[in-house]
């Protein structure tokens, strides 16, 4: 005879769509209200006159000084509390022009200063925590260490402009949590309906470490269109990709354990250089070179599969169990036994768990869906076998990989 499993499965549907990686976030603002935007202040400092920051057609905040006066503005954030934060990161998405205009670079041309600032006392005083080096015109997207801030109860954040016939700057994308590599976007593709993030900033290891925790991996590129078609979604930024040699010399594969079918490599790139293992997109020409773990850019996370996820599991506490990697729109149902990894035939096709709970259709949220339930005392001892189904909006159905866990 089977046993009964008895969850209290619906419990609590985690706010940031529970998904595997799951950021606390005190500060978001991608300026769709306008420049300043809804709650900021733009503080002209030193009263000196200029046209300051302003929204740039694509809805980002945009500063420039060309016509020669001298200018100094600041963008001010609402202020937000970074107490009880384990760690904190300041992301944003940047692109600057004319950067030998910054007062920093060799060129010598001006004397512009582009950074970002914090304050703790109300805006009275300001403490640089990033300056703009840029040697070259081109995007960035930094992970700005705070954790100099953590418990701090009152902190703003300042986009600081300063120059004299100087640099054009645009932000987009602000924002502090906990986590040290930001998702600056996501997006699906067309050609094969699988669920993108873009990262900010980061090596290679440390992309590839969020794309497991996102559920999937560092892309794969089959084909001139898909290479192409990532080139045109990310703004032509340079980015991480998914080939690599780590593991033997000369023999590149892609992470995903996808077979290597097309490559792009540049001139005299993809060979045995043992310093460098990962391959990186170029974001100007489309093709690939080689670099070593230190070089931090952008990266693409391909989902290719629903990827089903619980932690350790014991009696009596809470747990959050979650799925990533759905396509845009998907319903998701979860499925639960105490009883063993079936098979089991449904609809949807055979999976590999009993069918003793199945719980109501979830929508997904930014390709990801989770929630927080209670186990049990008596479920101590016992294993508990999980598998997911999503349902598409196409119609079509994904089926995600089983999961057996043991519950302490």
């Amino acid at each position: 005879m089977k046993s009964s499993l008895c969850l209290p499965f619906l419990l609590v549907a985690t706010l940031c769509g529970a998904q595997l990686y799951c950021q606390t976030s005190v500060l978001e603002e991608n300026f769709s209200s306008g420049v300043p935007p809804t709650g900021w202040v733009h503080h002209r400092v030193n009263g000196y006159p200029s046209q300051g920051w302003i929204a740039d057609f694509f809805g980002r905040a945009w500063h420039e000084d060309e016509s020669g006066p001298t200018t100094e503005d600041r963008l001010e954030s609402p202020s937000f509390s970074l107490a009880g934060m384990p760690m904190a990161f300041l992301h944003f998405d940047g692109q600057t022009n004319y950067a030998t205009y910054l007062a920093n670079n060799p060129a010598g041309y001006g004397d512009g200063i582009s950074s970002f600032q914090l304050s703790t006392n109300g805006g009275l005083t300001w403490n640089t925590v990033w300056t703009d080096t840029s040697l070259a015109n081109g995007s960035y997207g930094p992970s700005i260490n705070l954790s100099a801030y953590l418990g701090q109860t009152n902190v703003q954040v300042g986009i600081y402009f300063y120059g004299t016939y100087a640099q054009e700057w645009w932000v987009d994308n602000v924002h502090v949590d906990d986590s040290s590599v930001a998702i600056v976007d996501t997006f699906t593709n067309p050609a094969n309906q699988h669920p993108y993030y873009l990262l900010g900033e980061s090596d290679w290891a440390g992309a590839q470490a969020v794309a497991q925790s996102l559920g999937g991996a560092l892309v794969s590129i089959s084909d001139l269109a898909e290479n192409t078609w990532i080139r045109n979604q990310t703004n032509n930024r340079d980015l991480w990709i998914g080939i690599n040699d780590k593991e033997s010399e000369g023999t590149f594969e892609w992470v995903s354990g996808e077979p290597v079918l097309y490559t792009n490599w540049a001139l005299g790139q993809g060979g045995t250089n043992a310093s460098e293992d990962f391959g990186l997109l170029d974001g100007n020409s489309g093709q690939w070179y080689d670099f070593g773990s230190g070089r931090t850019a952008f990266a693409l996370v391909e989902i290719s599969a629903p990827v089903l996820a619980y932690p350790i599991l014991a009696g009596g506490t809470l747990t959050t169990i979650s799925i990533a990697g759905l396509k845009t729109g998907a319903r998701v149902v979860f499925v639960f036994s105490l009883n063993g990894a079936g098979p089991s035939n449904t609809p949807y096709g055979i999976l590999d768990v009993d069918l003793d709970i199945i719980s109501p259709l979830f929508y997904s949220i930014n390709n990801r869906f989770g929630f927080t339930t209670l186990i049990p005392n008596a479920l101590s001892g016992s294993t508990l076998y999980g598998q997911a189904v999503a349902l598409n909006l196409d119609h079509s159905s994904d089926i995600s990989n089983a999961v057996a866990q043991p519950i302490l």
